[in-house]
């Protein structure tokens, strides 16, 4: 790459500055137009089905952004698939893909309420804190093992890490149903959370909590990562490593520490789900943020704003079609075609960061299936 001229060519950096323009000119009209497409689509649909696409346009949109509630549980929905996309980003631009922060997010919910019935009796700032470190930890450690058997024997972290989601179901049921449930509790649940650890509302009669901030730290994290060095070198390798490993980057190093950290982002949201929104361990805690994280960091090209922008894009369409179906009535069929469509045009946008990190990450499969040939 050319270094930048010191002396400040006014010509060159203008010319520059025109073609970022006319690039992100040409990438806003392409998501524009897409949406408005899958829009005109998805009526379509509703007319047939007998429906009245604005009024149901309308209905999805207010019960998105039409209220203090509405924008809470936009949010509320949004940011822990940011915060699991962010961390499956990380993993994905080293040509790595997991499948398992849905068992992290089980894991990190477990050792966050843990962690805060340990520190029960201590300050809030203390055991906020400590029970977001435990959730981190339990997150990291549920992936660990996947991990270690990608790094040392090539074992395929779809497949081990699919199995710990598993195995983290299956703990999960067992521990809700016997040493972590209340004994007059009828349906399988853990004990209230702890109050000095629970994080408050922002604004009172929504579910916005402050829980809700650490998707901003996270996306400021990530960007910083991509910006280092060692970001650097973990996108390198996931694009060649062979020639990572040629100029000294552990192959073992960033398989490890790339799934970790997106262990640790899962584990996060544990605790964010347990200490913000439920205020309690329930089986179905994860619900399905863990797969729909990985669609985000897909649909956002593993960058920190297609990241921000797709979490935002499902948090609004999953609160925003639930509203429509309890106003208006609309199947919840109908509600998941419309959603389908504006996801499929908005997914436009990013194909080109998508097709990349496919490739990418087919590279690397293709390249370990040779080493043990």
């Amino acid at each position: 790459m050319a270094d930048v001229d010191v002396n400040g060519d006014w010509d060159a950096q203008h010319a520059t500055a025109d073609s970022d323009e006319r690039k992100l000119t040409t990438s806003l009209s392409t998501s524009v137009l897409a949406v408005l497409l899958a829009l005109i689509i998805g009526g379509l649909i509703l007319l047939m089905s007998g429906e009245n696409p604005l009024t149901a346009y309308s209905a999805m949109a207010d019960g998105a952004f039409g209220s203090s509630f509405s924008l809470g549980e936009t949010l509320s929905r949004a940011a822990p698939l940011a915060i699991v996309g962010y961390g499956t980003a990380v993993a994905l631009r080293a040509g790595l893909i997991t499948i398992g922060a849905q068992g992290q997010v089980v894991a990190g919910a477990i050792g966050a309420l843990l962690t805060a019935q340990f520190f029960e009796n201590a300050p809030s700032a203390v055991a906020i804190p400590a029970a977001a470190l435990g959730g981190a930890l339990f997150g990291m450690a549920w992936v660990l093992v996947p991990a270690l058997l990608r790094a040392r024997f090539n074992v395929n972290e779809i497949l081990s890490t699919l199995l710990f989601t598993e195995f983290a179901a299956l703990l999960i049921e067992y521990l809700l149903n016997n040493p972590l449930k209340p004994p007059t509790a009828i349906t399988p649940q853990s004990e209230p959370y702890p109050t000095n650890g629970v994080l408050g509302l922002v604004v009172d009669g929504t579910r916005f909590h402050f829980g809700v901030f650490a998707a901003c730290a996270i996306g400021l994290a990530f960007v910083w990562w991509v910006r280092s060095d060692r970001g650097f070198s973990y996108d390198l390798y996931g694009e060649n490593p062979s020639l990572a490993q040629s100029l000294g980057i552990s192959s073992n190093r960033v398989i490890i520490n790339s799934l970790l950290i997106s262990g640790a982002a899962a584990g996060l949201v544990g605790w964010m789900q347990a200490a913000g929104l439920l205020q309690r361990v329930y089986v179905q805690i994860a619900s399905d943020i863990g797969f729909f994280g990985l669609v985000v960091a897909f649909l956002g090209g593993a960058t920190a704003g297609g990241v921000l922008v797709a979490a935002l894009l499902f948090g609004a369409l999953q609160s925003g079609g639930l509203a429509m179906q309890s106003s208006e009535g609309i199947p919840a069929s109908l509600s998941d075609i419309v959603q389908a469509l504006l996801l499929l045009g908005f997914s436009i946008r990013y194909a080109p960061q998508i097709i990349r990190l496919t490739r990418r990450v087919g590279a690397n499969f293709t390249l370990i299936g040779k080493r043990r040939a």
